[in-house]
């Protein structure tokens, strides 16, 4: 038997980031800069930093990565997690999505806290936000946040 075991592609990467801390709570939508938009090519990813939907075509594949500083103002637990534009219904594993959960930690607060939450899609037929399922009042996510998305052809 003969297997394939490695292909080649073209891939490009981008990253959005923050402009300014973003005061968050349970049921917020992560909003990045559009404007602050960094490419390695002619790509096919768009953003609104209006409704934080991040817009992908429908013929490529992805892997986007959020990764979120969240300065906690206590101890207690927080998720973030992928949602199409149309639901808050998190984006299960086996549909590509993998949340960030923070557990509550030792019993120090941990207010400084980095955590990635990942998507995975191929030819996706729907755009996405990254929702805040679980989060302390008053916390806020830093500017040393980011987005990171690969786009590959098929």
């Amino acid at each position: 038997m003969t297997y394939r075991t490695t292909t080649t592609t073209t891939a490009r990467f981008v990253e959005f980031s923050l402009s300014s801390s973003q005061t968050i709570s349970t049921g917020s939508i992560i909003k990045f800069d559009a404007t602050s938009k960094r490419t390695t090519g002619s790509d096919s990813v768009s953003y609104n930093s209006t409704t934080g939907v991040l817009t992908l075509s429908s013929s490529k594949r992805y892997w986007v990565q959020a990764a979120v500083h969240c300065e906690r103002s206590t101890r207690d637990p927080y998720n973030l997690y992928w949602v199409t534009d149309s639901s808050t219904t998190e984006i299960q594993p086996s549909s590509g999505g993998f949340e960030a959960y923070i557990l509550s930690g030792d019993g120090t607060i941990k207010t400084s806290s980095s955590h990635v939450a990942s998507l995975m899609v191929d030819s996706p037929s729907t755009g996405f936000r990254l929702y805040v399922g679980l989060v302390p009042s008053n916390s806020t996510i830093t500017t040393r946040s980011s987005l990171f998305i690969v786009e590959a052809d098929p």
